[in-house]
């Protein structure tokens, strides 16, 4: 898969979709917390690291300048808001 994107010309485009997206399941996996739905909120967590990692890779291998900074920041900042709603949530 991510042979693929990289291959088809991968863009700011691709890597701002792809962090989009992780964004978006952070932003499911809060809602999953507030509804108690423990393994929901799991799930788009993990979901919310995986299109992270998977935007990492692309902007490394497409040679993208800062993309790869901006990327780790995402998944930093993710990492830090899953801890501290788990945190909140007990």
């Amino acid at each position: 898969m991510i042979t693929y994107v990289a291959g088809m010309g991968a863009s700011w485009r691709s890597v701002g979709g792809q962090l989009l997206a992780s964004g978006v399941m952070m932003l499911s996996g809060r809602q999953d917390m507030g509804l108690r739905v423990r393994i929901g909120a799991i799930f788009g967590f993990f979901m919310a690291m995986a299109f992270g990692i998977s935007a990492l890779v692309t902007a490394i291998r497409a040679n993208l300048s800062y993309a790869p900074v901006v990327c780790a920041v995402v998944i930093c900042s993710e990492i830090c808001w899953a801890l501290s709603w788990f945190r909140s949530s007990h």
